[in-house]
C-alpha cells in the first residue's frame, strides 16, 4: 500500500478548496464565500481587525471589496500542515486591485472537517 506523504495529502484535498474559494472572491460572489467558512469561523487581518461567524465575515468580505474593487489573486508561494481533523495552509500571495494597485501579503487557513469536508474556520491574513 502507497501511503502519501503528508503534505502531498494536504495540498491535494485543500489546493482545489482554496482555488474555488479565491475565484469566488474575485467574481464577488459573497454568499458562495461565505459557505467555504465553518459557522463557527473567522477572520482576522492580523494587527486590525477580527470578525467572528458568517454574516460578520460577509459584510468585511464586501467592506474590503468596497476599498479595493475587483481583483486577481496570485499565490507566490504555499505550504501545507495536516492533523487528523484540520488542514493548514500558509502562503504568500499577490492581489491586483482595481482601486489600491498591487497588495502583497501573507495568509494562514486552518480548515476543520466537519461532516466528511473541509471548511475554514480560522483565516488570518496581513497586507505589506
Amino acid at each position: 500500500m502507497h501511503v502519501l506523504h503528508p503534505y502531498t495529502n494536504a495540498k491535494n484535498i485543500l489546493k482545489p478548496l482554496v482555488d474555488q474559494y479565491i475565484k469566488a472572491i474575485e467574481d464577488q460572489q459573497w454568499d458562495k464565500t461565505v459557505a467555504f467558512f465553518d459557522d463557527d469561523g473567522v477572520l482576522v487581518q492580523a494587527g486590525k481587525k477580527g470578525v467572528y461567524g458568517k454574516e460578520a465575515i460577509k459584510q468585511e468580505l464586501q467592506e474590503f471589496d468596497k476599498m479595493a474593487g475587483k481583483r486577481k489573486t496570485k499565490i507566490l508561494s504555499d505550504t501545507y500542515q495536516m492533523t487528523q481533523d484540520y488542514v493548514i495552509i500558509t502562503t504568500d500571495y499577490e492581489s491586483t486591485t482595481e482601486k489600491m494597485g498591487v497588495l502583497k501579503g501573507k495568509a494562514t487557513q486552518i480548515w476543520k472537517k466537519s461532516n466528511n469536508k473541509y471548511l475554514i474556520y480560522h483565516e488570518m491574513f496581513s497586507i505589506a
